[in-house]
């Protein structure tokens, strides 16, 4: 059986807990976003959600702090060769040092890389249909790979 594809983002400022991370409740969190991208195309539960993907924070802090997710990122590189990564937001692509490529694939340092922005409520690339047709068929790619 293959290795989950890994999400990442940058750190959850409701909980420190590595279990939360992009846990898809409440509405409105980030999780819950990229949920409900995945679920427009497939119509899958949230625990399907949670269990198609390794969730991870690059940041295991309320607050975001671009050195330790720098520090972070080479460390996960280090433990993760040969898998499968969609990193979320700018500020965690610059932790891992990528080039600023959206859904296509980033071979790095043995890991492939595919990004998506941030799925903030503050991030307005979501607000194109289109975009977010991409970002839930990258979803359901990655989950059922």
């Amino acid at each position: 059986m293959r290795p989950k594809t890994i999400l990442v983002g940058m750190n959850n400022p409701l909980s420190d807990d590595p279990r939360a991370a992009l846990w898809p409740d409440p509405p409105g969190c980030a999780g819950h976003r990229l949920w409900m991208l995945l679920h427009a195309r497939t119509k899958c539960s949230p625990a399907t959600y949670v269990h198609g993907f390794v969730r991870m924070n690059l940041v295991l802090a309320r607050e975001f702090d671009p050195r330790a997710a720098r520090i972070a990122a080479d460390e996960f590189v280090r433990q993760h060769a040969g898998r499968r990564v969609i990193v979320l937001g700018a500020a965690v692509r610059t932790a891992f040092r990528l080039p600023p490529v959206l859904v296509e694939p980033v071979e790095s340092r043995g890991i492939t890389f595919r990004q998506l922005p941030h799925p903030s409520g503050r991030c307005r690339w979501y607000n194109d249909p289109k975009h977010r047709a991409v970002a839930g068929m990258l979803l359901e790619e990655e989950m059922r790979r």
